[in-house]
């Protein structure tokens, strides 16, 4: 009979332990300034492995656009070069075109070689936050810095082209 209660109490004793726990939900406190302000909050990368998922045509072209011209791009625009994306059977040629003509537009707003110069931390910072929506890490900052450095050639121009036809960027 002994035996018994100790089994009793040995089953009542791991059920009490070993039973499922309800999980707990971590809630995200709104920030007020986002609504005031009208402002929307983009998710900051750690690295590039956290980005799994290709970005339509349309999500490409519009990103694009507004990293390069900081705002929304006209719905006319939006299907024409969408389109254009999709109908040409190579992606990447048609992402250098698009890319190129919006770079030589009058009307992107892309700092100066002077600027790029003159804090060359701070312009690389803003470049990967702008395009990769995460920090570099040091070795890229490195990386890249000795580039603007060494090549008085190289332009803001070109580091953004750069940015934005390379696979990180095609993905979220």
């Amino acid at each position: 009979m002994n035996r018994f209660y100790y089994l009793i109490y040995f089953l009542s004793f791991s059920f009490f332990f070993f039973s499922c726990k309800k999980e707990t939900e971590i809630i995200q406190q709104p920030i007020v300034d986002d609504y005031i302000f009208n402002v929307d909050s983009e998710p900051v990368y750690q690295s590039s492995a956290e980005k799994t998922k290709e970005k339509t045509s349309e999500q490409y072209v519009s990103i694009l656009y507004s990293n390069l011209f900081q705002q929304s791009i006209p719905q006319e625009d939006l299907t024409d070069l969408s389109l254009i994306r999709t109908a040409l059977g190579d992606k990447q040629l048609a992402d250098e075109l698009i890319i190129n003509g919006l770079v030589n537009n009058s009307d992107v707003i892309i700092p100066t070689n002077e600027q790029m110069r003159d804090n060359v931390d701070e312009f690389i910072d803003g470049v990967y936050l702008r395009f990769f929506l995460r920090k570099p890490t040091a070795y890229e900052k490195v990386e890249l810095k000795q580039e603007i450095e060494n090549d008085l050639e190289l332009t803001p121009e070109f580091i953004y082209t750069a940015f934005a036809i390379s696979n990180e960027y095609k993905f979220y």
